[in-house]
């Protein structure tokens, strides 16, 4: 009889355990995300304008709300988290910051956004601008504002290609990279590359395809061998070796991982 008693008792335990976790996790209740539009225009910008947008979005659920990562599809847009738990029925703001430095024409970028709601855990957002020209003046013997691939070949190559002769690291960074992407790589002509959203978003098997193959907008030419650039794969490896030495920069974009 003891043995029967067990086998009965058991499962009633179970069930019991079963209904108490139910009911903690309803008591819990659930995040629900909801951004007031997923698109945002920009409109007519200068390529040397840098523009910010505060995003409202609103948690409709009936437990805390929060943003856990986001992934851009280009450096040259941003997002700044501030790690801002929006409790049931609250509004909260993700500031983006976009550069259109480099960039012309309509541009077209998007923005994953991850949070803890449990039905929409991946919202994707688009930016949008028309990038118009930066009148600059022409410097005799300087090459043209947007050239891509023909930045590495003729004159062009004696400054952008050739120096990256038997170099690796940060020597080979300042030799060929530091001129558009600043010293710290934080970014002066072309867009930061070590900003959290961008370095932290990306493998670096796509860092390295980003350095190899180039990327349209903004228009960076292909630094690898088979886009006919002066790097070799190792050269380019030890390129995303430094990146992750670097690390990502503050939310303020200072530097922090030097």
């Amino acid at each position: 009889m003891k043995f029967t008693s067990n086998r009965v008792l058991v499962p009633v335990l179970i069930l019991i355990a079963v209904a108490l976790l139910a009911s903690t996790v309803m008591a819990a209740g659930k995040a629900r995300i909801r951004f007031e539009g997923l698109t945002h225009d920009f409109g007519e910008l200068r390529a040397d304008q840098k523009v910010e947008f505060d995003w409202p979005y609103h948690n409709e659920g009936d437990g805390p709300l929060k943003i856990l990562r986001t992934r851009s599809s280009c450096g040259c847009t941003m997002t700044l988290l501030d790690g801002e738990v929006i409790e049931a029925g609250k509004t909260g703001k993700l500031k983006i910051a976009f550069d259109p430095a480099g960039q012309h024409g309509s541009v077209t970028k998007t923005l994953s956004v991850v949070t803890n709601d449990p039905e929409r855990q991946r919202v994707l957002l688009t930016v949008k601008a028309k990038v118009l020209p930066v009148d600059t003046p022409t410097v005799e013997g300087d090459h043209p504002p947007i050239t891509g691939q023909s930045l590495l070949m003729g004159d062009c190559a004696t400054c952008h290609a050739a120096p990256a002769a038997d170099k690796s690291g940060e020597e080979l960074y300042t030799a060929i990279c530091a001129m558009c992407h600043g010293v710290d790589g934080t970014g002066i002509s072309a867009p930061s590359l070590r900003h959290p959203s961008y370095l932290e978003s990306r493998s670096d098997q796509e860092l390295n395809e980003g350095i190899a193959f180039g990327t349209t907008n903004p228009r960076m030419p292909g630094f690898g061998q088979l886009m006919g650039g002066p790097l070799t794969e190792d050269q380019i490896d030890t390129l995303v070796k430094l990146l992750r030495k670097w690390g990502p920069t503050t939310d303020d974009g200072s530097a922090s991982g030097d």
